[in-house]
């Protein structure tokens, strides 16, 4: 199986942050990936350039870029990044983010034994500083039927851990712009066309939660993206008319509560306490 890793950056990544994102997805990992699409979602700074292509150097049959002169999004920087993969498997990757040692192998050795999924996702561990220092756990449900359950009401996948079949990707259109929403209306558009999903309990994907992790989950915006994606559910008869009110009424007054009581929600009812084991 041949796979590839997509990964957008933008002006306002963090070089240091995006340095570590890059060792994590090739370096570190025991099964490397055939190859490295990196999107420039508009101008980067010096220091954000000097990253990638010093990471580049030695990988150039690996490693390709694709600037783009103006900053159009995330939804667009993958739409344009997706057409440039040739893995049967695409993976996401986040710039802040850092995948585990092991990431790419246990979920290529998953949809290798399972060749009926189309979309694999993971738990993830949050974290401010270093790995590990929250000890939060982001985790959905593995089986398919709990998976489409859940989206009818919120995201069920970790979107900088997912694995998505390159054929089923593209069968639905790809990714497409919805206001900081684009997985969460990818998943929706390939539930209806049939595609199957699961999710690893184990998390691969150490994620950081500082850098407006909560602040970007207060936007406005989100609300008419949502309203979008009511509209989508409601045409492919995903859900009631009742669902869809509660869930309007649920995203507007959790976009208007502040920040700081988001985090609170987030690390004590939306998120599990990691295990110490001996």
């Amino acid at each position: 199986m041949k796979f590839s890793v997509l990964m957008s950056v933008y002006a306002k990544d963090d070089p240091a942050f995006l340095q570590s994102s890059l060792e994590s997805i090739y370096d570190s990992q025991t099964v490397k990936p055939d190859e490295i699409i990196i999107v420039f979602d508009g101008h980067l700074s010096p220091s954000l350039t000097d990253v990638l292509y010093r990471f580049m150097e030695g990988r150039e049959n690996v490693v390709r870029f694709l600037p783009q002169e103006t900053n159009r999004g995330l939804g667009e920087a993958l739409r344009i990044g997706q057409s440039a993969c040739h893995g049967d498997y695409i993976f996401r990757m986040d710039a802040d983010d850092i995948s585990r040692s092991d990431r790419f192998e246990k979920q290529v050795g998953y949809l290798t034994e399972h060749p009926e999924i189309d979309v694999l996702g993971t738990a993830t561990e949050e974290f401010l500083q270093s790995p590990g220092d929250l000890e939060s756990i982001c985790s959905f449900p593995a089986e398919h039927e709990r998976i489409a359950k859940l989206a009818k009401k919120r995201n069920p996948i970790n979107h900088m851990t997912v694995c998505i079949r390159r054929e089923a990707l593209m069968r639905v259109g790809g990714y497409e712009t919805m206001l900081y929403l684009e997985d969460y209306y990818l998943w929706l558009r390939m539930l209806a066309a049939g595609c199957r999903f699961a999710n690893l309990s184990e998390p691969l994907v150490d994620v950081r939660v500082g850098n407006g992790f909560y602040a970007r989950r207060s936007a406005n915006r989100q609300v008419k993206g949502w309203k979008a994606l009511q509209q989508f559910m409601l045409r492919e008869k995903m859900i009631t008319r009742m669902r869809a009110t509660i869930n309007m009424l649920t995203v507007r007054i959790f976009v208007l509560i502040p920040p700081f009581f988001k985090k609170w929600i987030y690390r004590h009812l939306m998120r599990r306490k990691k295990k110490n084991t001996l």
